[in-house]
């Protein structure tokens, strides 16, 4: 979208003042007393309006919901003009609103591709990247490379939270997370996906199970067996029904869950059995509490992916993180 030349040297004149900044730490204090803009408070402004709510910039800046306002309220009163409308259940921009969040993602965007081209530190605003990832993945695929990225860019924190796949995709759009890292990841207007790596599924059991001596399992001797498995909103559920389905194999399903550590404890009663990505039973196979068989008609896969939301700029950290988890 073209800006007009007065709004172009409006945001110049910002833009003077946002550099002139030596500090681009968040201090209320320090935006209360000056007069300056900090490159800090435009990120905020744009946090807030792509989710709509006070709490969650607050949350996804590390400051309180009551510094988000204050810097709204010192943004209207140093520009001279009402950015938002507020009252009960709404939240809009104001005609000037729209222009100002037009400038902040051009500024924080030629801020970024400023700090890449130089090959300098980061901004204190963008050296912490959220991601979150589904338990299976964040607990048994990232550790080693989390581990080696963090020996690599000192400079840039990582802050990892686990959760389900369908609340990472909320959150993704919400703004309140740089990334997530899912497991059969769909189709969303607001998001983006890069394909990860692929997961060997293997049929698992306790040693005591009958069928545990078997190199080899096929779906059809599963059939009517007794099964755990995850909830229905988990994808690889969904997935997993899907094998037994085009195998015509129907299994009894004794309980459902949404934790994969839980299932696997369920799973060493010796009772019944599962699918599972191989990587997540490594301990268990260690310690002889689990074993897997590989399944005759397979091998079937876990597909993975990480997912951004479409129109959001990501800064060069996020982009430096994901291009070595995908590497």
């Amino acid at each position: 979208m073209e800006i007009s030349s007065g709004i172009k040297n409006y945001f110049i004149a910002l833009s003077a003042s946002l550099f002139q900044a030596v500090n681009y730490t968040i201090s209320n204090a320090n935006i209360m007393k000056g007069s300056r803009l900090y490159i800090d408070i435009f990120k905020v402004f744009q946090d807030l309006v792509a989710t709509e709510s006070f709490s969650k910039a607050a949350k996804i800046n590390f400051i309180t919901q009551s510094a988000v306002s204050q810097q709204i309220s010192f943004l209207e009163n140093y520009l001279g003009k009402q950015l938002i409308i507020r009252g009960k259940g709404k939240f809009a921009l104001t005609h000037e609103g729209e222009i100002f969040l037009r400038g902040c993602k051009e500024m924080l965007h030629i801020y970024q591709m400023t700090m890449g081209k130089m090959d300098a530190p980061l901004g204190e605003f963008s050296q912490t990247v959220n991601i979150e990832s589904i338990y299976s993945i964040g607990y048994y695929h990232l550790p080693p490379m989390v581990k080696s990225f963090m020996k690599k860019y000192r400079q840039i924190n990582l802050h990892l939270e686990y959760n389900r796949s369908d609340r990472i995709y909320t959150n993704v759009i919400q703004g309140l997370c740089d990334f997530g890292i899912v497991a059969y990841p769909w189709q969303h207007p607001l998001v983006d996906i890069k394909q990860g790596e692929k997961e060997k599924l293997v049929c698992v059991c306790a040693p005591k199970y009958q069928l545990a001596r078997r190199n080899k399992i096929s779906l059809k001797d599963l059939n009517k067996r007794d099964f755990v498995g995850f909830i229905k909103e988990i994808p690889t559920r969904n997935a997993i029904d899907e094998i037994f389905k085009d195998h015509d194999v129907k299994v009894n399903f004794v309980n459902n869950y949404d934790n994969v550590e839980i299932l696997k404890r369920s799973l060493e009663l010796g009772e019944c059995f599962s699918l599972l990505p191989e990587n997540t039973i490594q301990q268990e196979i260690k310690d002889k509490t689990l074993i897997s068989m590989p399944i005759a008609e397979g091998p079937f896969f876990r597909e993975t992916g990480i997912i951004t939301r479409k129109d959001r700029l990501l800064s060069q950290a996020t982009h430096t993180v994901i291009k070595h988890l995908s590497a």
